[in-house]
């Protein structure tokens, strides 16, 4: 399947409208989910979002969120844990419901593009992924702050979305934007029209100065540690393959694999089969690629039995594999990693090396 059909398509060509005075954000959201399951955030400890469920949007819980949740979009559509065979309690599931996620933040809606392309791109597709997807609203919202593990401007993204999303909201100072990206965005906002009015030129120019602003400061956080919008980051992990940096960055791993299960792509998952309350099934879970014997064969062999080799290929696959396959890096520049990493691995600390290791070994070759 070529690059091209796996491009998102742009949204769709609808005048921007936003919420109507006297109609408060809680209230819109309320209308909007109605109805449906409703997946969003919730405030929790340090500053940080929870994505919770809930049977409707609830006033003073739930919030649509300045930046993105701990949690990663993808576990509700790919989960983290599956069983295949017959019915374990011997009747046939019930069809997914229709769901609305409302806060989904860009990074999160960038990592579904790898996740697509995997399950959805590739024949013969996953089928409960494919429902998962179809079923699921997807409700974006601009970042109107940042933590200081985000770095998306390097890796081509922005902190707002522009394709890939039903709706998209805009918090413009105490008024809301809303745009569709979507035929469903559409159909869904037109049930909820009488909350909407057209939106004014002055409110649009507002907007693009604060995703503007919002992203200078993205920009500056990440030239702090070295990175920058533009950098080819597929050349210099490729350039420093043979460096001792993955042996270095590897001491500190733990093989925990928390770097892999937050990441908003990352999708790999190993097959095994087994028995549930006597009834043989065959489960699929979450693997990783710095856990030890995620490259491990029957025979027991491991062509990536040290850490280095195995941090080396997780870089490999998202700096160079993706941009090769994809035209697109499977890093959005979310900072999950870094986050959560017991060893304090820092993605810009390897990217920014790989970068200054690339140039130093071509330049100690007399490579260009």
């Amino acid at each position: 399947m070529n690059q091209a059909s796996h491009e998102w398509e742009p949204p769709m060509k609808m005048s921007t409208r936003r919420i109507a005075d006297g109609t408060t954000i809680d209230g819109f959201l309320s209308a909007l989910a109605r109805g449906r399951e409703v997946i969003t955030l919730e405030p929790g400890e340090n500053g940080q979002y929870h994505l919770v469920r809930s049977e409707h949007w609830e006033s003073g819980r739930h919030t649509l969120g300045a930046f993105r949740p701990i949690e990663p979009l993808k576990s509700l559509l790919f989960q983290p844990r599956e069983y295949f065979g017959p019915p374990l309690n011997g009747a046939e599931p019930s069809p997914l419901p229709e769901r609305i996620v409302i806060g989904v933040k860009n990074c999160d809606l960038a990592g579904l593009k790898i996740q697509d392309h995997v399950f959805r791109g590739l024949p013969p597709g996953d089928p409960n992924y494919i429902e998962a997807r179809e079923k699921t609203i997807l409700v974006t919202c601009d970042c109107t702050d940042c933590l200081d593990v985000c770095f998306c401007p390097v890796l081509g993204e922005q902190p707002y979305a522009e394709k890939g999303y039903d709706i998209n909201i805009s918090p413009v100072a105490e008024i809301y934007l809303v745009d569709s990206g979507s035929e469903r965005g559409e159909k869904l906002l037109e049930t909820v029209s009488e909350y909407l009015v057209a939106a004014s030129d002055d409110l649009l120019e507002q907007r693009e100065q604060c995703r503007e602003s919002m992203t200078e400061r993205l920009v500056a956080q990440a030239a702090e540690h070295g990175l920058r919008p533009g950098m080819d980051l597929a050349a210099a992990v490729r350039g420093a393959k043979d460096s001792s940096m993955w042996g270095d960055f590897a001491q500190d791993c733990v093989e925990c694999g928390a770097c892999n299960f937050v990441c908003c792509t990352c999708h790999c998952f190993q097959l095994s089969d087994g028995t549930t309350n006597q009834v043989p099934v065959r489960g699929k879970q979450w693997d990783g690629c710095l856990l030890m014997n995620f490259a491990k064969v029957a025979g027991g062999g491991n062509p990536r039995a040290g850490r280095a080799k195995r941090l080396r290929n997780r870089f490999e696959k998202k700096f160079d594999y993706f941009p090769e396959v994809l035209g697109c890096y499977a890093c959005d520049g979310c900072g999950r990693c870094t986050e959560v990493c017991t060893g304090n691995i820092d993605i810009r600390a390897v990217l920014k090396r790989a970068a200054d290791e690339s140039q130093s070994i071509h330049a100690d070759t007399g490579n260009d």
